[in-house]
């Protein structure tokens, strides 16, 4: 077994089409383990995404509206539902949520550590005032949407939910009422003079334990391009 492992070796070695190959495919196969934290984020994203579109029969993401007021609101997400318009916060917190309506600050609790943060059903109870003024008569409501590993041990406001309680509501176009309709494509006229190339929900979306670096990547592309195109020169 020892011989023909060694003439194995031997045999591909002594090959310059072999050693090009097996040298291109490590540096491939090392430049694809170093992307792992952007694939994770792209499903993440797509899952989300697709937890969200079953709420309405419509959404925008990224959304910069005018509040009324000469400022500007960011909202995550903008979903059209039956009867009304859903705007939805993503926070990206993990362990155990304390929290309520009525109180100013919430709690996370991690491990034996806990920070505080502001209540967000303050934004959004501000996000859906800036957003009713500029389609009245539209019933505009709100959801926080969590990542799936929180959890609330004294319970949370009904506006508060995780992206697993979202789930998917039979949505009807045709059964919108113009009002509805109108008031969508109003908000969806503003929004496209508006557009964001940065998601505001980046860091929803970020592995945290894993924070993207693309250095190493950048560096092993970069490897794999050079060892071809020196390969290639070489064998010619």
């Amino acid at each position: 077994m020892g011989l023909f492992e060694q003439i194995s070796v031997s045999t591909i070695v002594s090959k310059p089409m072999n050693i090009t190959i097996l040298v291109a495919t490590v540096l491939l196969f090392a430049f694809l383990i170093s992307l792992r934290p952007v694939f994770k984020k792209y499903l993440k994203e797509r899952k989300v995404n697709k937890s969200i579109q079953q709420l309405g029969s419509q959404y925008l993401k990224q959304v910069i509206l005018p509040d009324g007021m000469g400022g500007s609101v960011f909202l995550d997400y903008l979903i059209l539902s039956q009867n009304s318009i859903i705007l939805i916060i993503l926070k990206n917190f993990k362990g155990s949520i304390f929290c309520a309506e009525n109180i100013e600050q919430w709690t996370q609790l991690i491990g034996n550590k806990s920070y505080k943060f502001p209540n967000i059903l303050r934004q959004l109870d501000s996000d859906i005032l800036s957003i009713s003024s500029q389609v009245k008569g539209v019933e505009v409501t709100g959801l926080v949407v969590f990542p799936s590993d929180c959890e609330f041990p004294k319970g949370k406001p009904e506006q508060v939910k995780s992206i697993t309680e979202l789930t998917r509501k039979e949505v009807d176009i045709q059964l919108h009422s113009e009002k509805l309709l109108n008031a969508w494509y109003t908000l969806k006229e503003m929004a496209s003079s508006h557009l964001s190339t940065q998601s505001f929900a980046e860091d929803y979306f970020k592995d945290k334990d894993a924070p993207m670096n693309y250095t190493l990547p950048v560096i092993l592309f970069l490897s794999l391009i050079a060892w071809l195109v020196w390969r290639i020169n070489f064998a010619t």
